[in-house]
This record gives C-alpha cells, structure tokens and sequence, in this order.
C-alpha cells in the first residue's frame, strides 16, 4: 500500500526561516507576509531566467547584425555588453540563496537595483546599436512591466521616469557631440537630422506608449487583486461554515457531557439546604461546596473550550504546546467518541528542548476535530482511532489513523477536493479536509494519506520543526 502525497510545495524559503529574526514574544512573520515574500523571491527567480536568455538573445542578434547582415561595423562593444548581462546575472544567481533570509523590503529593494542595472546595460546596447533610432528601445517598456507586476504600480512609474530620462539624456548627448553616435544602415531616422520638433514628437510618442501600458498593466493587476480579495472573503466564509458545523456536532453533545455535573451541582445544593437546616459544622459544609466547585469548573472547562473552538481568531504562528492541543482536541471530540462506541488513544512524544514547533493553535485545532470526527464516522462500534504526534525526520507528524471502511483508490486522489464526500448528503459537505489542507498549506505542511478499503486510513498532518532561538 503505497501513501498517496500531496507534493510539497515548501520552498527553500521557508526552510531558511528559522534564520529570520524572531520577536520579542516569540512570534514569527504573519502567513501574509511569508507567501508574499515567497511570491516575490519566486518572481526574481523568473527575472533571473529571463535576463540569462536575454543575454543569449543579444549576442545571437549582434553575431546576425554583424556578420550576415553588416548592419553593424564593431560588435565588440555588444558583445562585452552581451557578457556583462550574463556575468551580472551570474551575480544575481549567487545572491538567490542570501536573498531567502532577507525580509520582503530588502528583496523589493534588490529588484529596484536589477532594474536599475539592466537600464542602464540597455542604454549602453542602444548608444552602440543607433541610439535612440534604434526600434528596440522600445525594451525600455519590459522594465516598467516588470516593475508593475514584481513590485508596485508606483514603481512601473518610477522606472518609465528613469527610462524617459535615460532616452533623453542618450538623444542630447549623442546629438550634441557629446557621445559618438553609432547609425544602423537600416535606412532609419538620421538622428543629425531630426528637428527639434521631431524628436519632441518621438520622445511623446514614447512617453504616451509607457503611460498607456502602465495604465493597462495597473488596471489588469488591480481587478486581478479585487478576484483574488473575493476568492479570499469566500474562503474565509466557507472555513467558518465548516468550522461551524463542527461546532454543531460538539455542542449537541456538549448538553449530554455536563447534565452529569449539574445533576450533581442541583443534588449538593439540596443536601446543603438540609444541613444548614440541622446546624451541621463548616467542615461538612465546605466539603458539599468543594463539590459543588469541582463541577462547575468542570462545566466551564467544556463550555470555555468549545466557546474557544468556536471563535474566530487571527492567524498568527506561535511556538505550540502540541500536548495542550492534542488533550483538547480529544476532550472535545469525547462525546461524539462515545455516542459512536468508538475509542480514542492519543500519544504525545516530546519534541527535543532545542526544537519548536510554530503554528496557529485554533486553525489547527480545527484540522484536528475535522479529521477526528471523519476518523470516528468511518469507524464501527466498538472500534479505535489513533492519535499519535511525533518527530520524524526533523518533521513534526501528527498521525490519525483509524481502522474503518477506508476510502477507495480512485477516491484518494478527490479527497481534498472542494466538496468532495463520500458520506451521506446530511452528513458532510465536503469542505472539511480542504479547508483543512489550506490550513496546513499555510503552516508551509502538508497532509498525507493513505487508505485500503476494510482496513482503514491514515491521515498524517506534517509539520515543519524550527530551532528554538536564543534567548
């Protein structure tokens, strides 16, 4: 029987994290940040690949120009220009791995120097390949779009300024004899002889083409954000219908678990209306009020973590007490357990002193219940399910296995799939491992399963395990 693994999708990112600073009280970056950063070292990655296949582009295009098309009578500077991008881009490559430890500001900022260096690379190719006569300085646009869509929309600005000012500045220096002008015998524009109302029409006709792409490119991103906030919010409302529904489980069993102690509560207090009725000692009346205490405690110990379970609270990482969580989640899952005739064994086995794990103890409380309560639903009477949490290869794992029904096959492959259920239609909807998965996912874990029909399932939470810093 072989396990059936979502592919992980943890990025060295989040395996240097444990390098990043760490708050006074212990928190860590929020999940927003961390995906944000993720996206961001992912997006460099891509310019990183574009810029080596650019440098390739240039050199192919200055060996055509040169020697088949003798466009061009000195490639060498090209060619050096050529070299540099692929050397700088070698650059770049090695500082890839120092950039995973960095925040998200001084990865935006080393995107700004990318940019910054290839526009002026980009000038130097121009200057030696017709100047501003050339067509490809329409290239300049590639930076702005980049910027709009690696950086911000204010950023596109910044560097379509940049870039006008660089054209500017190549067109006058060139024109006044202040660089050698290098024409391409293309029949083009003869930059001597373009009048000054021509070349205010030329650097218009730029201007107003980078100013409508950035428009453009600002309104696509900004309707694409609006989908993405949308898919979000709906996210956010089907996780608490679920969670919800979990909640409507508990609590019909929550009445069975504490008609015990007020029955006990409503007994001592008519036994204590007796006493004091025949003058008993304080002795005996303090012992009937321990009672009495011990009880309500008890109520409020079931009620507060349900209230607790129920609410919702801010995703935020924090070092957990995994013993904590699993006692919870068994003494909230207890009356369902014994409605069912079905056992629950937990097992806890510590984690080194030097080893933490963090995580958002609410959400993953959730995760627990869910998959418990799907545990005891495939599970006969009289049956068992395990809850065991681990180290195993520095991955924290928490294992639920129960030994049910198990799911089929060709089933293994939906069952994180929105909606997807085999129970009846008034007894899932479906939503809970995904919801589930999505919460893991946000933890930088996974899930695994693994199933036989008759036998029973397994489901594994993995977590990741991070150093405990240094106080």
């Amino acid at each position: 029987m072989q396990p059936s693994a979502l592919p992980r999708r943890r990025e060295a990112l989040y395996a240097a994290e444990v390098a990043l600073p760490v708050a006074s009280d212990r928190t860590t970056l929020l999940p927003d940040d961390v995906r944000e950063l993720s996206a961001l070292l992912s997006q460099v990655a891509w310019f990183n690949r574009l810029r080596l296949m650019v440098a390739a582009g240039v050199i192919w295009l200055c060996a055509m120009a040169s020697h088949a098309l003798g466009i061009i009578a000195d490639p060498w500077p090209l060619y050096g220009l050529g070299g540099a991008i692929a050397v700088v881009d070698g650059l770049y490559l090695l500082m890839f791995s120092r950039l995973q430890r960095r925040s998200v500001a001084v990865v935006r900022r080393h995107v700004y120097l990318q940019i910054a260096v290839d526009l002026l690379i980009l000038t130097g190719l121009l200057h030696w390949s017709g100047g501003i006569t050339n067509p490809l300085s329409l290239f300049y646009l590639f930076h702005a779009f980049i910027a709009a869509l690696v950086l911000s929309v204010r950023a596109a600005v910044v560097v379509a300024v940049a870039s006008l000012v660089l054209l500017l500045s190549l067109g006058f220096a060139e024109r006044l004899g202040w660089l050698a002008h290098h024409p391409l015998q293309l029949g083009l524009a003869d930059l001597m002889q373009v009048q000054p109302l021509g070349f205010g029409l030329l650097v218009l006709a730029f201007a107003s083409t980078m100013g409508f792409s950035i428009y453009f490119v600002a309104t696509v991103l900004g309707r694409l954000k609006q989908n993405e906030q949308q898919l979000v919010r709906l996210g956010t409302h089907l996780a608490l219908s679920e969670k919800l529904a979990s909640v409507g489980t508990l609590a019909a069993g929550v009445s069975h678990e504490i008609n015990n102690p007020i029955g006990v509560i409503a007994n001592k207090v008519q036994i204590l209306r007796y006493r004091l009725q025949d003058g008993d000692s304080a002795d005996k009346l303090l012992a009937e009020l321990d009672v009495i205490d011990k009880h309500s405690k008890r109520i409020a110990q079931i009620t507060a973590g349900l209230l607790q379970f129920s609410r919702e609270t801010p995703f935020e990482l924090r070092p957990l007490d995994l013993g904590n969580l699993v006692r919870e989640a068994a003494d909230l899952v207890r009356v369902p357990f014994r409605a069912a005739e079905v056992e629950l064994a937990t097992e806890v086995r510590p984690l080194p002193d030097d080893q933490q794990v963090l995580g958002s103890a609410n959400h993953l409380l959730q995760v627990l219940i869910n998959m418990l309560l799907n545990a005891k639903d495939a599970s006969s009477r009289g049956g068992l399910v395990q809850l065991v949490a681990e180290l195993v290869d520095r991955e924290m794992v928490l294992r639920i296995t129960d030994h049910g029904t198990g799911i089929a096959a060709e089933h293994l492959a939906k069952v994180f799939d929105p909606f997807f259920t085999t129970k009846d239609v008034d007894k899932g909807t479906g939503l809970g491992l995904a919801i589930s998965h999505g919460i893991v996912e946000r933890h930088q874990g996974r899930i695994e399963v693994e199933s036989e029909l008759g036998r029973g399932t397994t489901f594994r939470v993995v977590l990741p395990v991070h150093l405990v810093p240094p106080s």
